[in-house]
């Protein structure tokens, strides 16, 4: 994997509950700890277009983790693992997957390299790993990207809600013609969080950085979704080309 002379990039097995996952660190130019990113691929799993934007992320000043979530599982066995059992279908806080995520996260604020602040990235499948991300205090930039699993309420288990009072922010890109994350659970969201909840919504087909990446919404959502991290974590935007 070539990089940029100013990036440094490396790879790790790194231990979540009951498994190992393949890790790739985009770190920042610069010494000293920077703000961390949580980056979480979609369905299609870690190809190249997200390595793309954990480059871009970290030229602006962020070191960021970019995980397989399949590793050696495969797409295949991670899927049936989020579907088939209740808590993954309604994106429980007790869903095994997102406490692999949690675990993650909690290993990213602890990285020398970090400096303990937090933001967040998920898409389709990872996307209401985000909901759940955002209830804890250290993640301060959460962005989703169009959340498909979570078939109750506002993507979590109705019993769950009331935790969502713990959300400081949280950014979301929408499609409107997107059937795998319905209307009804974007506006439960946005009803629940209210001013806290930074909604866009685009005439574009899903996967917003895969599939519909080179769409002109696609290029405003990710436009967006730097400003959001810049405005939150305080990183450092490259100066503009002359």
């Amino acid at each position: 994997m070539t990089e940029p002379t100013d990036l440094t990039c490396d790879t790790r097995q790194l231990r979540v509950p009951q498994r190992d996952i393949p890790l790739e660190i985009f770190r920042p130019p610069g010494t000293g700890p920077a703000p961390g990113i949580l980056y979480l691929h979609e369905i299609y799993g870690l190809i190249e277009a997200y390595r793309e934007d954990a480059r871009e992320l970290a030229r602006r000043g962020y070191l960021v983790w970019l995980p397989d979530l399949y590793g050696q599982a495969g797409a295949r066995a991670y899927c049936l693992r989020a579907l088939v059992r209740a808590a993954g279908r309604n994106n429980s806080a007790a869903n095994p997957l997102y406490r692999e995520v949690s675990a993650l996260l909690g290993q990213l604020r602890q990285d020398p390299a970090c400096s303990g602040r937090l933001g967040m990235i998920g898409m389709c499948l990872t996307g209401g790993f985000v909901v759940q991300a955002a209830m804890r205090d250290a993640v301060e930039a959460p962005v989703i990207f169009h959340h498909s699993l979570g078939l109750q309420g506002a993507g979590i288990p109705l019993e769950e809600e009331a935790q969502l009072q713990q959300v400081q922010r949280l950014q979301g890109h929408w499609s409107r013609v997107d059937p795998f994350c319905p209307r009804r659970r974007r506006e439960r969201l946005g009803q629940l969080l209210g001013e806290r909840l930074e909604t866009h919504l685009y005439n574009i087909p899903h996967g917003f950085r895969s599939l519909s990446r080179q769409t002109r919404s696609a290029t405003l959502a990710w436009q967006r979704s730097l400003d959001f991290f810049d405005q939150h974590l305080g990183g450092s935007p490259p100066p503009p080309q002359p």
